[in-house]
C-alpha cells in the first residue's frame, strides 16, 4: 500500500530524522567512556542505562513541575493544556496532563460526560461517537491504568466550523468545570 504524503511533509521528515541522526551521533561523541571498563558489554546493558536515565529524567521534571502548582493543578491532579483548533477546524482538541493519578481518575473515567460550552451564543460541542472508533476520548475504567506523566486527549465536534480560534468556551467534565478557556 503506497501512502500519498504530501512533499513538505516527506522533507519534513527527511530532515528531522537526518537532525535526529546528527544529535545522536554529536551526543556518543561526547559521551565517550574514559576506559574499557566503563563501555556496557552488551547492547541490552546500554539500553538498560539509557532507560534508566531517562527515567530519573522524568521524575526530576515531574518534582520541579510539582513545586510550581496551580490550584486547579493540586485540586483535580492535572495540567490542562489548552483547546486547538484541529482537523482543518472541524474538530478541538482538548489535552491535559496527569500529575496525580489517583485525583485525574474521575476526569478520564469512561462513563464521565465531557463537553465545551461555547460562551458567545451557549451552544454545547460534544465529544462525537462513531460506529468503528467509538467516543474519541481517552477512557480509563480503574485509577490503576491512569499513568502520571502522561498527556491525555479528548475530541470535540465543531460542525460547520462554528468556533474559531480566539473564542471563549467552558470546559466541563463531570464536575470538573474550566471557565473562559480560549480556542488556539
Amino acid at each position: 500500500m503506497r501512502h500519498n504524503i504530501p512533499i513538505l511533509d516527506r522533507v519534513f521528515i527527511m530532515l528531522a530524522a537526518a537532525v535526529l541522526f546528527c544529535g545522536l551521533t554529536v551526543q556518543a561523541a561526547d559521551q565517550a567512556p574514559a576506559t574499557d571498563a566503563d563501555t556496557p558489554s552488551s547492547r541490552e546493558e546500554a539500553l538498560v542505562l539509557t532507560k534508566e536515565k531517562k527515567a530519573a529524567a522524568r521524575h526530576e521534571a515531574s518534582a520541579a513541575m510539582k513545586q510550581e502548582l496551580t490550584p486547579l493543578e493540586k485540586d483535580w491532579g492535572v495540567r490542562l493544556y489548552g483547546i486547538r483548533w484541529t482537523a482543518g477546524g472541524y474538530m478541538l482538541k482538548m489535552k491535559l496532563r496527569v500529575l496525580d493519578q489517583y485525583k485525574a481518575f474521575p476526569l478520564l473515567k469512561r462513563d464521565i460526560k465531557r463537553y465545551l460550552i461555547v460562551e458567545k451564543d451557549g451552544s454545547v460541542l460534544e465529544v462525537p461517537f462513531t460506529q468503528k472508533l467509538g467516543s474519541l476520548k481517552s477512557t480509563v475504567r480503574t485509577a490503576n491504568m491512569v499513568k502520571e506523566d502522561r498527556n491525555y486527549i479528548a475530541l470535540f465536534a465543531n460542525p460547520g466550523q462554528h468556533v474559531k480560534p480566539g473564542d471563549k468556551v467552558t470546559l466541563v467534565i463531570g464536575n470538573f468545570i474550566a471557565e473562559n478557556l480560549t480556542i488556539e
